[in-house]
C-alpha cells in the first residue's frame, strides 16, 4: 500500500466501542436518565391504561386505541398519535443533550435542556414524524430499504438539539451518515436487540408478579421510557462519533453549542 492509499481509509465507526459508550453514559447519570425517561413513558402509558379501562386488557395498546376510537376518533388520534409524538420528542431532545453534558463532565442542567427542547419542539416533531414515517414505508418494501433510511437519518435528532439544524436536519443526517450507514444501523440495530431482551425479561417478571392492573402499567412505562432513553443516547453517541471523523469536532464543543 502506498502513502496515497494509505491517507484515503476511513476511519472506523466502532460498533463495538459504541455500544459500550451507550451504555457508560447512562451508567454515569443512570437517576438522571431514569428521571427523565420515567415523566413522559408513565404518563403516556396512564393515558392508555385510563382510555382503555372497562373493556378487555387496558395494558393491551391495541385494546386502549379500539376503545378509545368507539369512544371518539379525536381521543383516539389523541392517545395514539399526539400525545406520545409530544411526550417521547420532548424527552428525545432532553436526553440528547444531558448525554453530551454526561461526556463532557459538565452538570445537570434540567431547565437548559427543557427550553433548548421547547424552543425546537416543532422541528422535532415534523422531522420525527416524517423519518417515522418514511422508514415504515421502506421496511415494508422488503425491509432493506427501511434499514437504509434508518441509516440516512440516524442523527437527525442531536442534529437539531446541538446544531440546530431545525428543518434541516434529515439533510444534515445524511451527509453525516454518508460513508458510515451499514455500521450506523448495525450499532443501533444491535443496541436496541440488546434493550429488548433487558425489557422483555423485566416485562415478564412484572406480568407475573401479583400486582395492581395500574402498577403494571407504570412499570411498562418507566420500561418504555428508558428503551427511548438508551436509543437517544445511542444516536448521540453515534453522532459524536461521526462529528469527530468528519469535522473533528469533541465532546467539549458540542456540549457548548446549546449554551
Amino acid at each position: 500500500m502506498t502513502s496515497t492509499d494509505a491517507t484515503t481509509v476511513q476511519p472506523a465507526f466502532g460498533v463495538g466501542e459504541r455500544i459500550g459508550e451507550t451504555f457508560s453514559v447512562m451508567g454515569q447519570r443512570f437517576f438522571t436518565f431514569l428521571l427523565l425517561a420515567a415523566i413522559p413513558g408513565i404518563v403516556v402509558q396512564l393515558v392508555s391504561y385510563f382510555i382503555g379501562m372497562g373493556a378487555g386488557n387496558p395494558l393491551d395498546p391495541d385494546v386502549a386505541a379500539s376503545n378509545a376510537m368507539v369512544q371518539s376518533p379525536a381521543t383516539a388520534i389523541m392517545v395514539v398519535g399526539v400525545v406520545p409524538m409530544i411526550a417521547y420528542s420532548i424527552m428525545t431532545g432532553m436526553m440528547v443533550l444531558a448525554a453530551y453534558d454526561t461526556k463532557a463532565g459538565r452538570p445537570v442542567r434540567f431547565n437548559a435542556y427543557l427550553g433548548e427542547t421547547a424552543r425546537r419542539l416543532p422541528a422535532l416533531i415534523i422531522i420525527t414524524l416524517i423519518a417515522t414515517f418514511g422508514i415504515a414505508v421502506g421496511s415494508m418494501l422488503f425491509l432493506v430499504p427501511g434499514l437504509w433510511l434508518c441509516g440516512v437519518w440516524a442523527v437527525c435528532v442531536p442534529a437539531i438539539m446541538i446544531e440546530r439544524a431545525g428543518f434541516g436536519a434529515l439533510s444534515r443526517s445524511s451527509q453525516l451518515t454518508k460513508g458510515y450507514r451499514w455500521p450506523v444501523v448495525g450499532f443501533i440495530v444491535v443496541t436496541y436487540i440488546i434493550i429488548s431482551v433487558i425489557t422483555f425479561l423485566v416485562a415478564m417478571v412484572a406480568a407475573f408478579l401479583p400486582i395492581p392492573a395500574l402498577f403494571v402499567a407504570i412499570v411498562l412505562g418507566l420500561i418504555n421510557g428508558i428503551t427511548t432513553a438508551l436509543l437517544s443516547i445511542a444516536v448521540s453517541v453515534a453522532y459524536a462519533r461521526l462529528r469527530d471523523i468528519k469535522e473533528g469536532v469533541g465532546y467539549a464543543d458540542l456540549a457548548e453549542v446549546f449554551d
